[in-house]
């Protein structure tokens, strides 16, 4: 079984290309931050790909109330905010991976490759 991608960005051109690169995925995205955890609770997603700069509730707020689900995703922060504090404060909170914008289209791949593996479940539909 294929792992559920949730995309959590505000900017289209990073939703529409990460869409592409990750095609072989059952994939949804969401374009803020309150869509995003009521995407993460109904949806049931594997793995986040959380942008922390979002209207309605930042990333790192997200993170923090997904904290609570019974069965929380994996999350990789895939941000343009490198700052130590933020990035301090994902990982305290426990994020799968960190990744800066502009990213590396290969990099994600590995990553998303690296939370199946992670999960026992097929990196692919």
């Amino acid at each position: 079984m294929a792992i559920k991608i949730l995309i959590a960005d505000d900017d289209e051109q990073i939703t529409e290309a990460l869409s592409r690169l990750l095609k072989d995925y059952k994939v949804l995205v969401a374009r803020d931050g309150k869509s995003a955890l009521d995407s993460a609770v109904s949806w049931k997603p594997d793995l986040i790909l959380l942008d922390i700069a979002m209207p309605v509730m930042n990333g790192i707020e997200v993170l923090e109330k997904l904290t609570a689900m019974p069965r929380k995703p994996l999350v990789i922060m895939l941000t343009g905010d490198e700052s130590v504090k933020t990035v301090s404060k994902a990982m305290a909170i426990g994020v799968f991976s960190y990744i800066t914008k502009p990213f590396d289209a290969e990099l994600v791949l590995d990553q998303v490759r690296k939370v199946a593996e992670f999960l026992g479940k097929s990196s692919a539909v």
